[in-house]
């Protein structure tokens, strides 16, 4: 016997017209597409792991411009750019500098802040170079500065990928996947270009003149 949702819904397939049925799979397609999107988006966007919006920059070096307390001092010894121009063509150097501290390093790598904290972590500087005819080519540094030297190298090792390449740079360091990892006194480094096979040259050298600029404690 129907039920009373059957015999007052239910219809039988040959009484559903062409229309209807146009409109179903029009609407099954876009349902589809907005899937793919998404899921699309999520598996190339890298900005959650590293990057930051640039009116964040804005935002964490509000009220930064005091003590070596509101800054990482190991790379604010050039306050207004710590990060050094290469020379080579296409690059250009950062123009703008993100400056975070222990109390807001959230902000910036949210998820990853608590292992840094464990570490002692002072603050991070954080810049961009850019290839100036490709803008999809950028080199990402995180400039961490660990307050000691014991602390810097506690980060490194527990963040060290096994099997990498090792590289004479600082007191440790090596590359994985185009990206340069090193310590050097109380800083830890990360170099992360966003096209690993084109620049990891790239990566090097610049790993390669920060490591000079930082003083061996």
């Amino acid at each position: 016997m129907a039920t009373f949702l059957g015999r007052r819904y239910m219809r039988p397939v040959e009484a559903i017209s062409r229309t209807e049925k146009v409109v179903g799979v029009l609407i099954l397609l876009l349902v589809v597409g907005i899937v793919a999107g998404f899921v699309l988006q999520v598996t190339t966007n890298r900005d959650y792991l590293f990057n930051v919006a640039e009116q964040d920059y804005a935002r964490a070096t509000a009220g930064q411009g005091g003590s070596d307390t509101e800054r990482a001092r190991g790379p604010s010894a050039e306050v207004d750019n710590p990060f050094p121009a290469l020379g080579l063509a296409g690059w250009r150097a950062p123009q703008q500098v993100g400056r975070f501290t222990a109390d807001n390093l959230y902000a910036k790598i949210d998820g990853r802040a608590e292992a840094y904290m464990k570490f002692h972590v002072v603050g991070l500087t954080f810049g961009r170079y850019h290839f100036e005819r490709d803008a999809e080519r950028t080199v990402d540094v995180y400039w961490y500065d660990l307050g000691a030297p014991a602390n810097a190298l506690g980060i490194y090792k527990s963040e060290e990928a096994p099997g990498a390449r090792s590289v004479v740079l600082g007191r440790a360091g090596y590359q994985v996947g185009g990206a340069v990892f090193f310590c050097k006194g109380s800083s830890y480094v990360q170099v992360l270009p966003s096209l690993a096979d084109a620049d990891a040259q790239a990566a090097l050298m610049i790993a390669e003149h920060l490591a000079e600029r930082i003083e061996e404690e």
